[in-house]
């Protein structure tokens, strides 16, 4: 690769990335040329290619002859690299931090982690998992369900090339409630339910602050509210619909994601996990054209996490560019602190082995339940959960895909998954997702082939946003 042309092209970027900095200038036209193309439509890769860039859009996508950079043009050589669209993560949360202070339901801490103090930092400081989703190749997320002032993050990071794409859910309508994650008036996780009244004013509260989606949090109801509650979970849907906003649900049992798929949801925003999922199923996702993204790891991670503050171990993450920030990373030693805690039952290692298996048995059903489905045809989107312990924001997308690779998907179908259709899940396809002419400029420099294994994800040497080229290592905390 050319360093005299990449020199002048990412001089000083780093600095840019403080809050507050100015933004970094677009170049007027940026060529890069050389490197093998795959545009994330699921097309052949072009060899030798050339993704021309003006104003922060692609202009063309193609050979060197039909794609001739302009006079003046910053040529970049990626000879022997695979450029790919940048990564979509379509299941994220920046209320939460990939630690269990991001998520006192499961462990309460609050003379190591007040929340209300968490939940304010997390507000102020969303440059954090920015900086970590760009350094780990991801240009665009969807947080799927937060605190209020998450809605205000699509408008701030969209012509930010320091920032992800994002589209935000807002709070989560639910009848299960959980107060641990209800810091004050303002910063909030879950909405109301339980009656009709209480769904209208629901929805209406989401319109209010802005969110475009309306995610339900249905998890499976007890027997003697199912007719009441499948019947408020119809509700969304049709008051959703009216007020503008797309349905997504949280359902995890294949009960409860057939009636979300009857009331509408445009994503179900994890796998079905309980059991196999039936022809019936398959036929609701077809007829309602819904995204399926699986979170295969998430459930692991934390069983690890919890694990990890039973035995009083520090895990170990993997974060191969340093992409997970040090205030994390300082968190997760943390363990023995937490362990004191935690109640003397769960401390048991027989307990925690227990739990891994039930997570085997757990992941075993939802591979074959994601195969069943991308056989199907179905869309499917390649989404982390990130903010769950251990499940970091960034680094989380390599073990997700991977695990999708082991599930028996091909990793060219991967791709595709991790780029196009998670554009799709955004609804945001117009925009980006592929490398086509028209497009925003977000992009990869791999230095390793992506539809031979998406372990070569780990491979990024550049990401670049709205046509401002970065290099990996100085988007890393470390």
């Amino acid at each position: 690769m050319s360093r005299s042309v990449l020199a002048p092209l990412l001089a000083g970027s780093l600095a840019l990335l403080a809050p507050g900095a100015p933004r970094p200038a677009v170049a007027q036209a940026t060529a890069l040329v050389g490197g093998t193309v795959i545009d994330g439509t699921g097309t052949p890769p072009v060899a030798e290619g050339v993704v021309l860039v003006e104003g922060g859009r692609i202009a063309c996508v193609g050979t060197a002859d039909r794609c001739p950079a302009p006079a003046g043009a910053a040529v970049v050589d990626v000879s022997g690299r695979f450029v790919t669209p940048g990564l979509v993560d379509a299941h994220v949360h920046f209320s939460q931090t990939g630690w269990i202070d991001g998520r006192p339901d499961g462990l309460e801490a609050p003379a190591i982690y007040p929340y209300l103090e968490t939940s304010r930092y997390n507000r102020d400081q969303p440059e954090r998992w920015h900086r970590s989703y760009l350094c780990s190749g991801i240009t665009a997320v969807f947080d799927v369900g937060g605190h209020p002032w998450t809605t205000g993050l699509p408008a701030a990071s969209e012509d930010d090339p320091r920032a992800a794409h994002v589209r935000a859910a807002g709070p989560l309508i639910t009848h299960a409630t959980r107060t641990a994650l209800m810091a004050d008036e303002e910063l909030y996780t879950f909405l109301p339910m339980d009656t009709p009244e209480e769904v209208t004013a629901s929805v209406r509260t989401l319109v209010e602050m802005g969110s475009t989606a309306a995610k339900v949090w249905y998890l499976r109801p007890p027997e003697a509210r199912r007719e009441q509650l499948d019947a408020r979970l119809l509700q969304v849907g049709e008051e959703a619909r009216a007020a503008g906003l797309d349905l997504i649900v949280h359902a995890t049992s294949l009960r409860e994601a057939k009636m979300a798929l009857r009331a509408g949801t445009t994503l179900l925003v994890h796998s079905v996990q309980d059991r196999p999922v039936d022809d019936e199923f398959l036929d609701l996702l077809a007829a309602t054209d819904a995204v399926y993204a699986p979170t295969l790891v998430v459930g692991g991670f934390w069983a690890r996490a919890m694990g990890a503050i039973a035995l009083d171990i520090p895990p170990e993450i993997d974060d191969p560019n340093g992409c997970v920030d040090a205030g994390t990373r300082a968190k997760l030693r943390q363990t023995a602190e937490l362990r004191e805690l935690m109640p003397e039952a769960a401390r048991s290692p027989e307990r925690f082995y227990a739990r891994l298996e039930r997570g085997g048995r757990t992941l075993a059903t939802m591979y074959g339940n994601l195969r069943r489905v991308h056989e199907a045809g179905v869309t499917v989107a390649t989404a982390t959960d990130a903010g769950n312990p251990l499940t970091l924001h960034g680094p989380s997308i390599y073990n997700e895909m991977e695990a999708m690779q082991e599930a028996g998907i091909p990793a060219a179908e991967i791709v595709v998954m991790s780029t196009r259709n998670g554009a799709i899940a955004m609804d945001r396809l117009d925009d980006l997702g592929t490398l086509e002419t028209g497009k925003i400029a977000d992009l990869l420099v791999l230095e390793e082939d992506p539809n031979e294994d998406v372990r070569a994800f780990r491979s990024l040497t550049h990401v670049m946003r709205a046509g401002v080229l970065h290099s990996r290592a100085e988007l890393a905390h470390r």
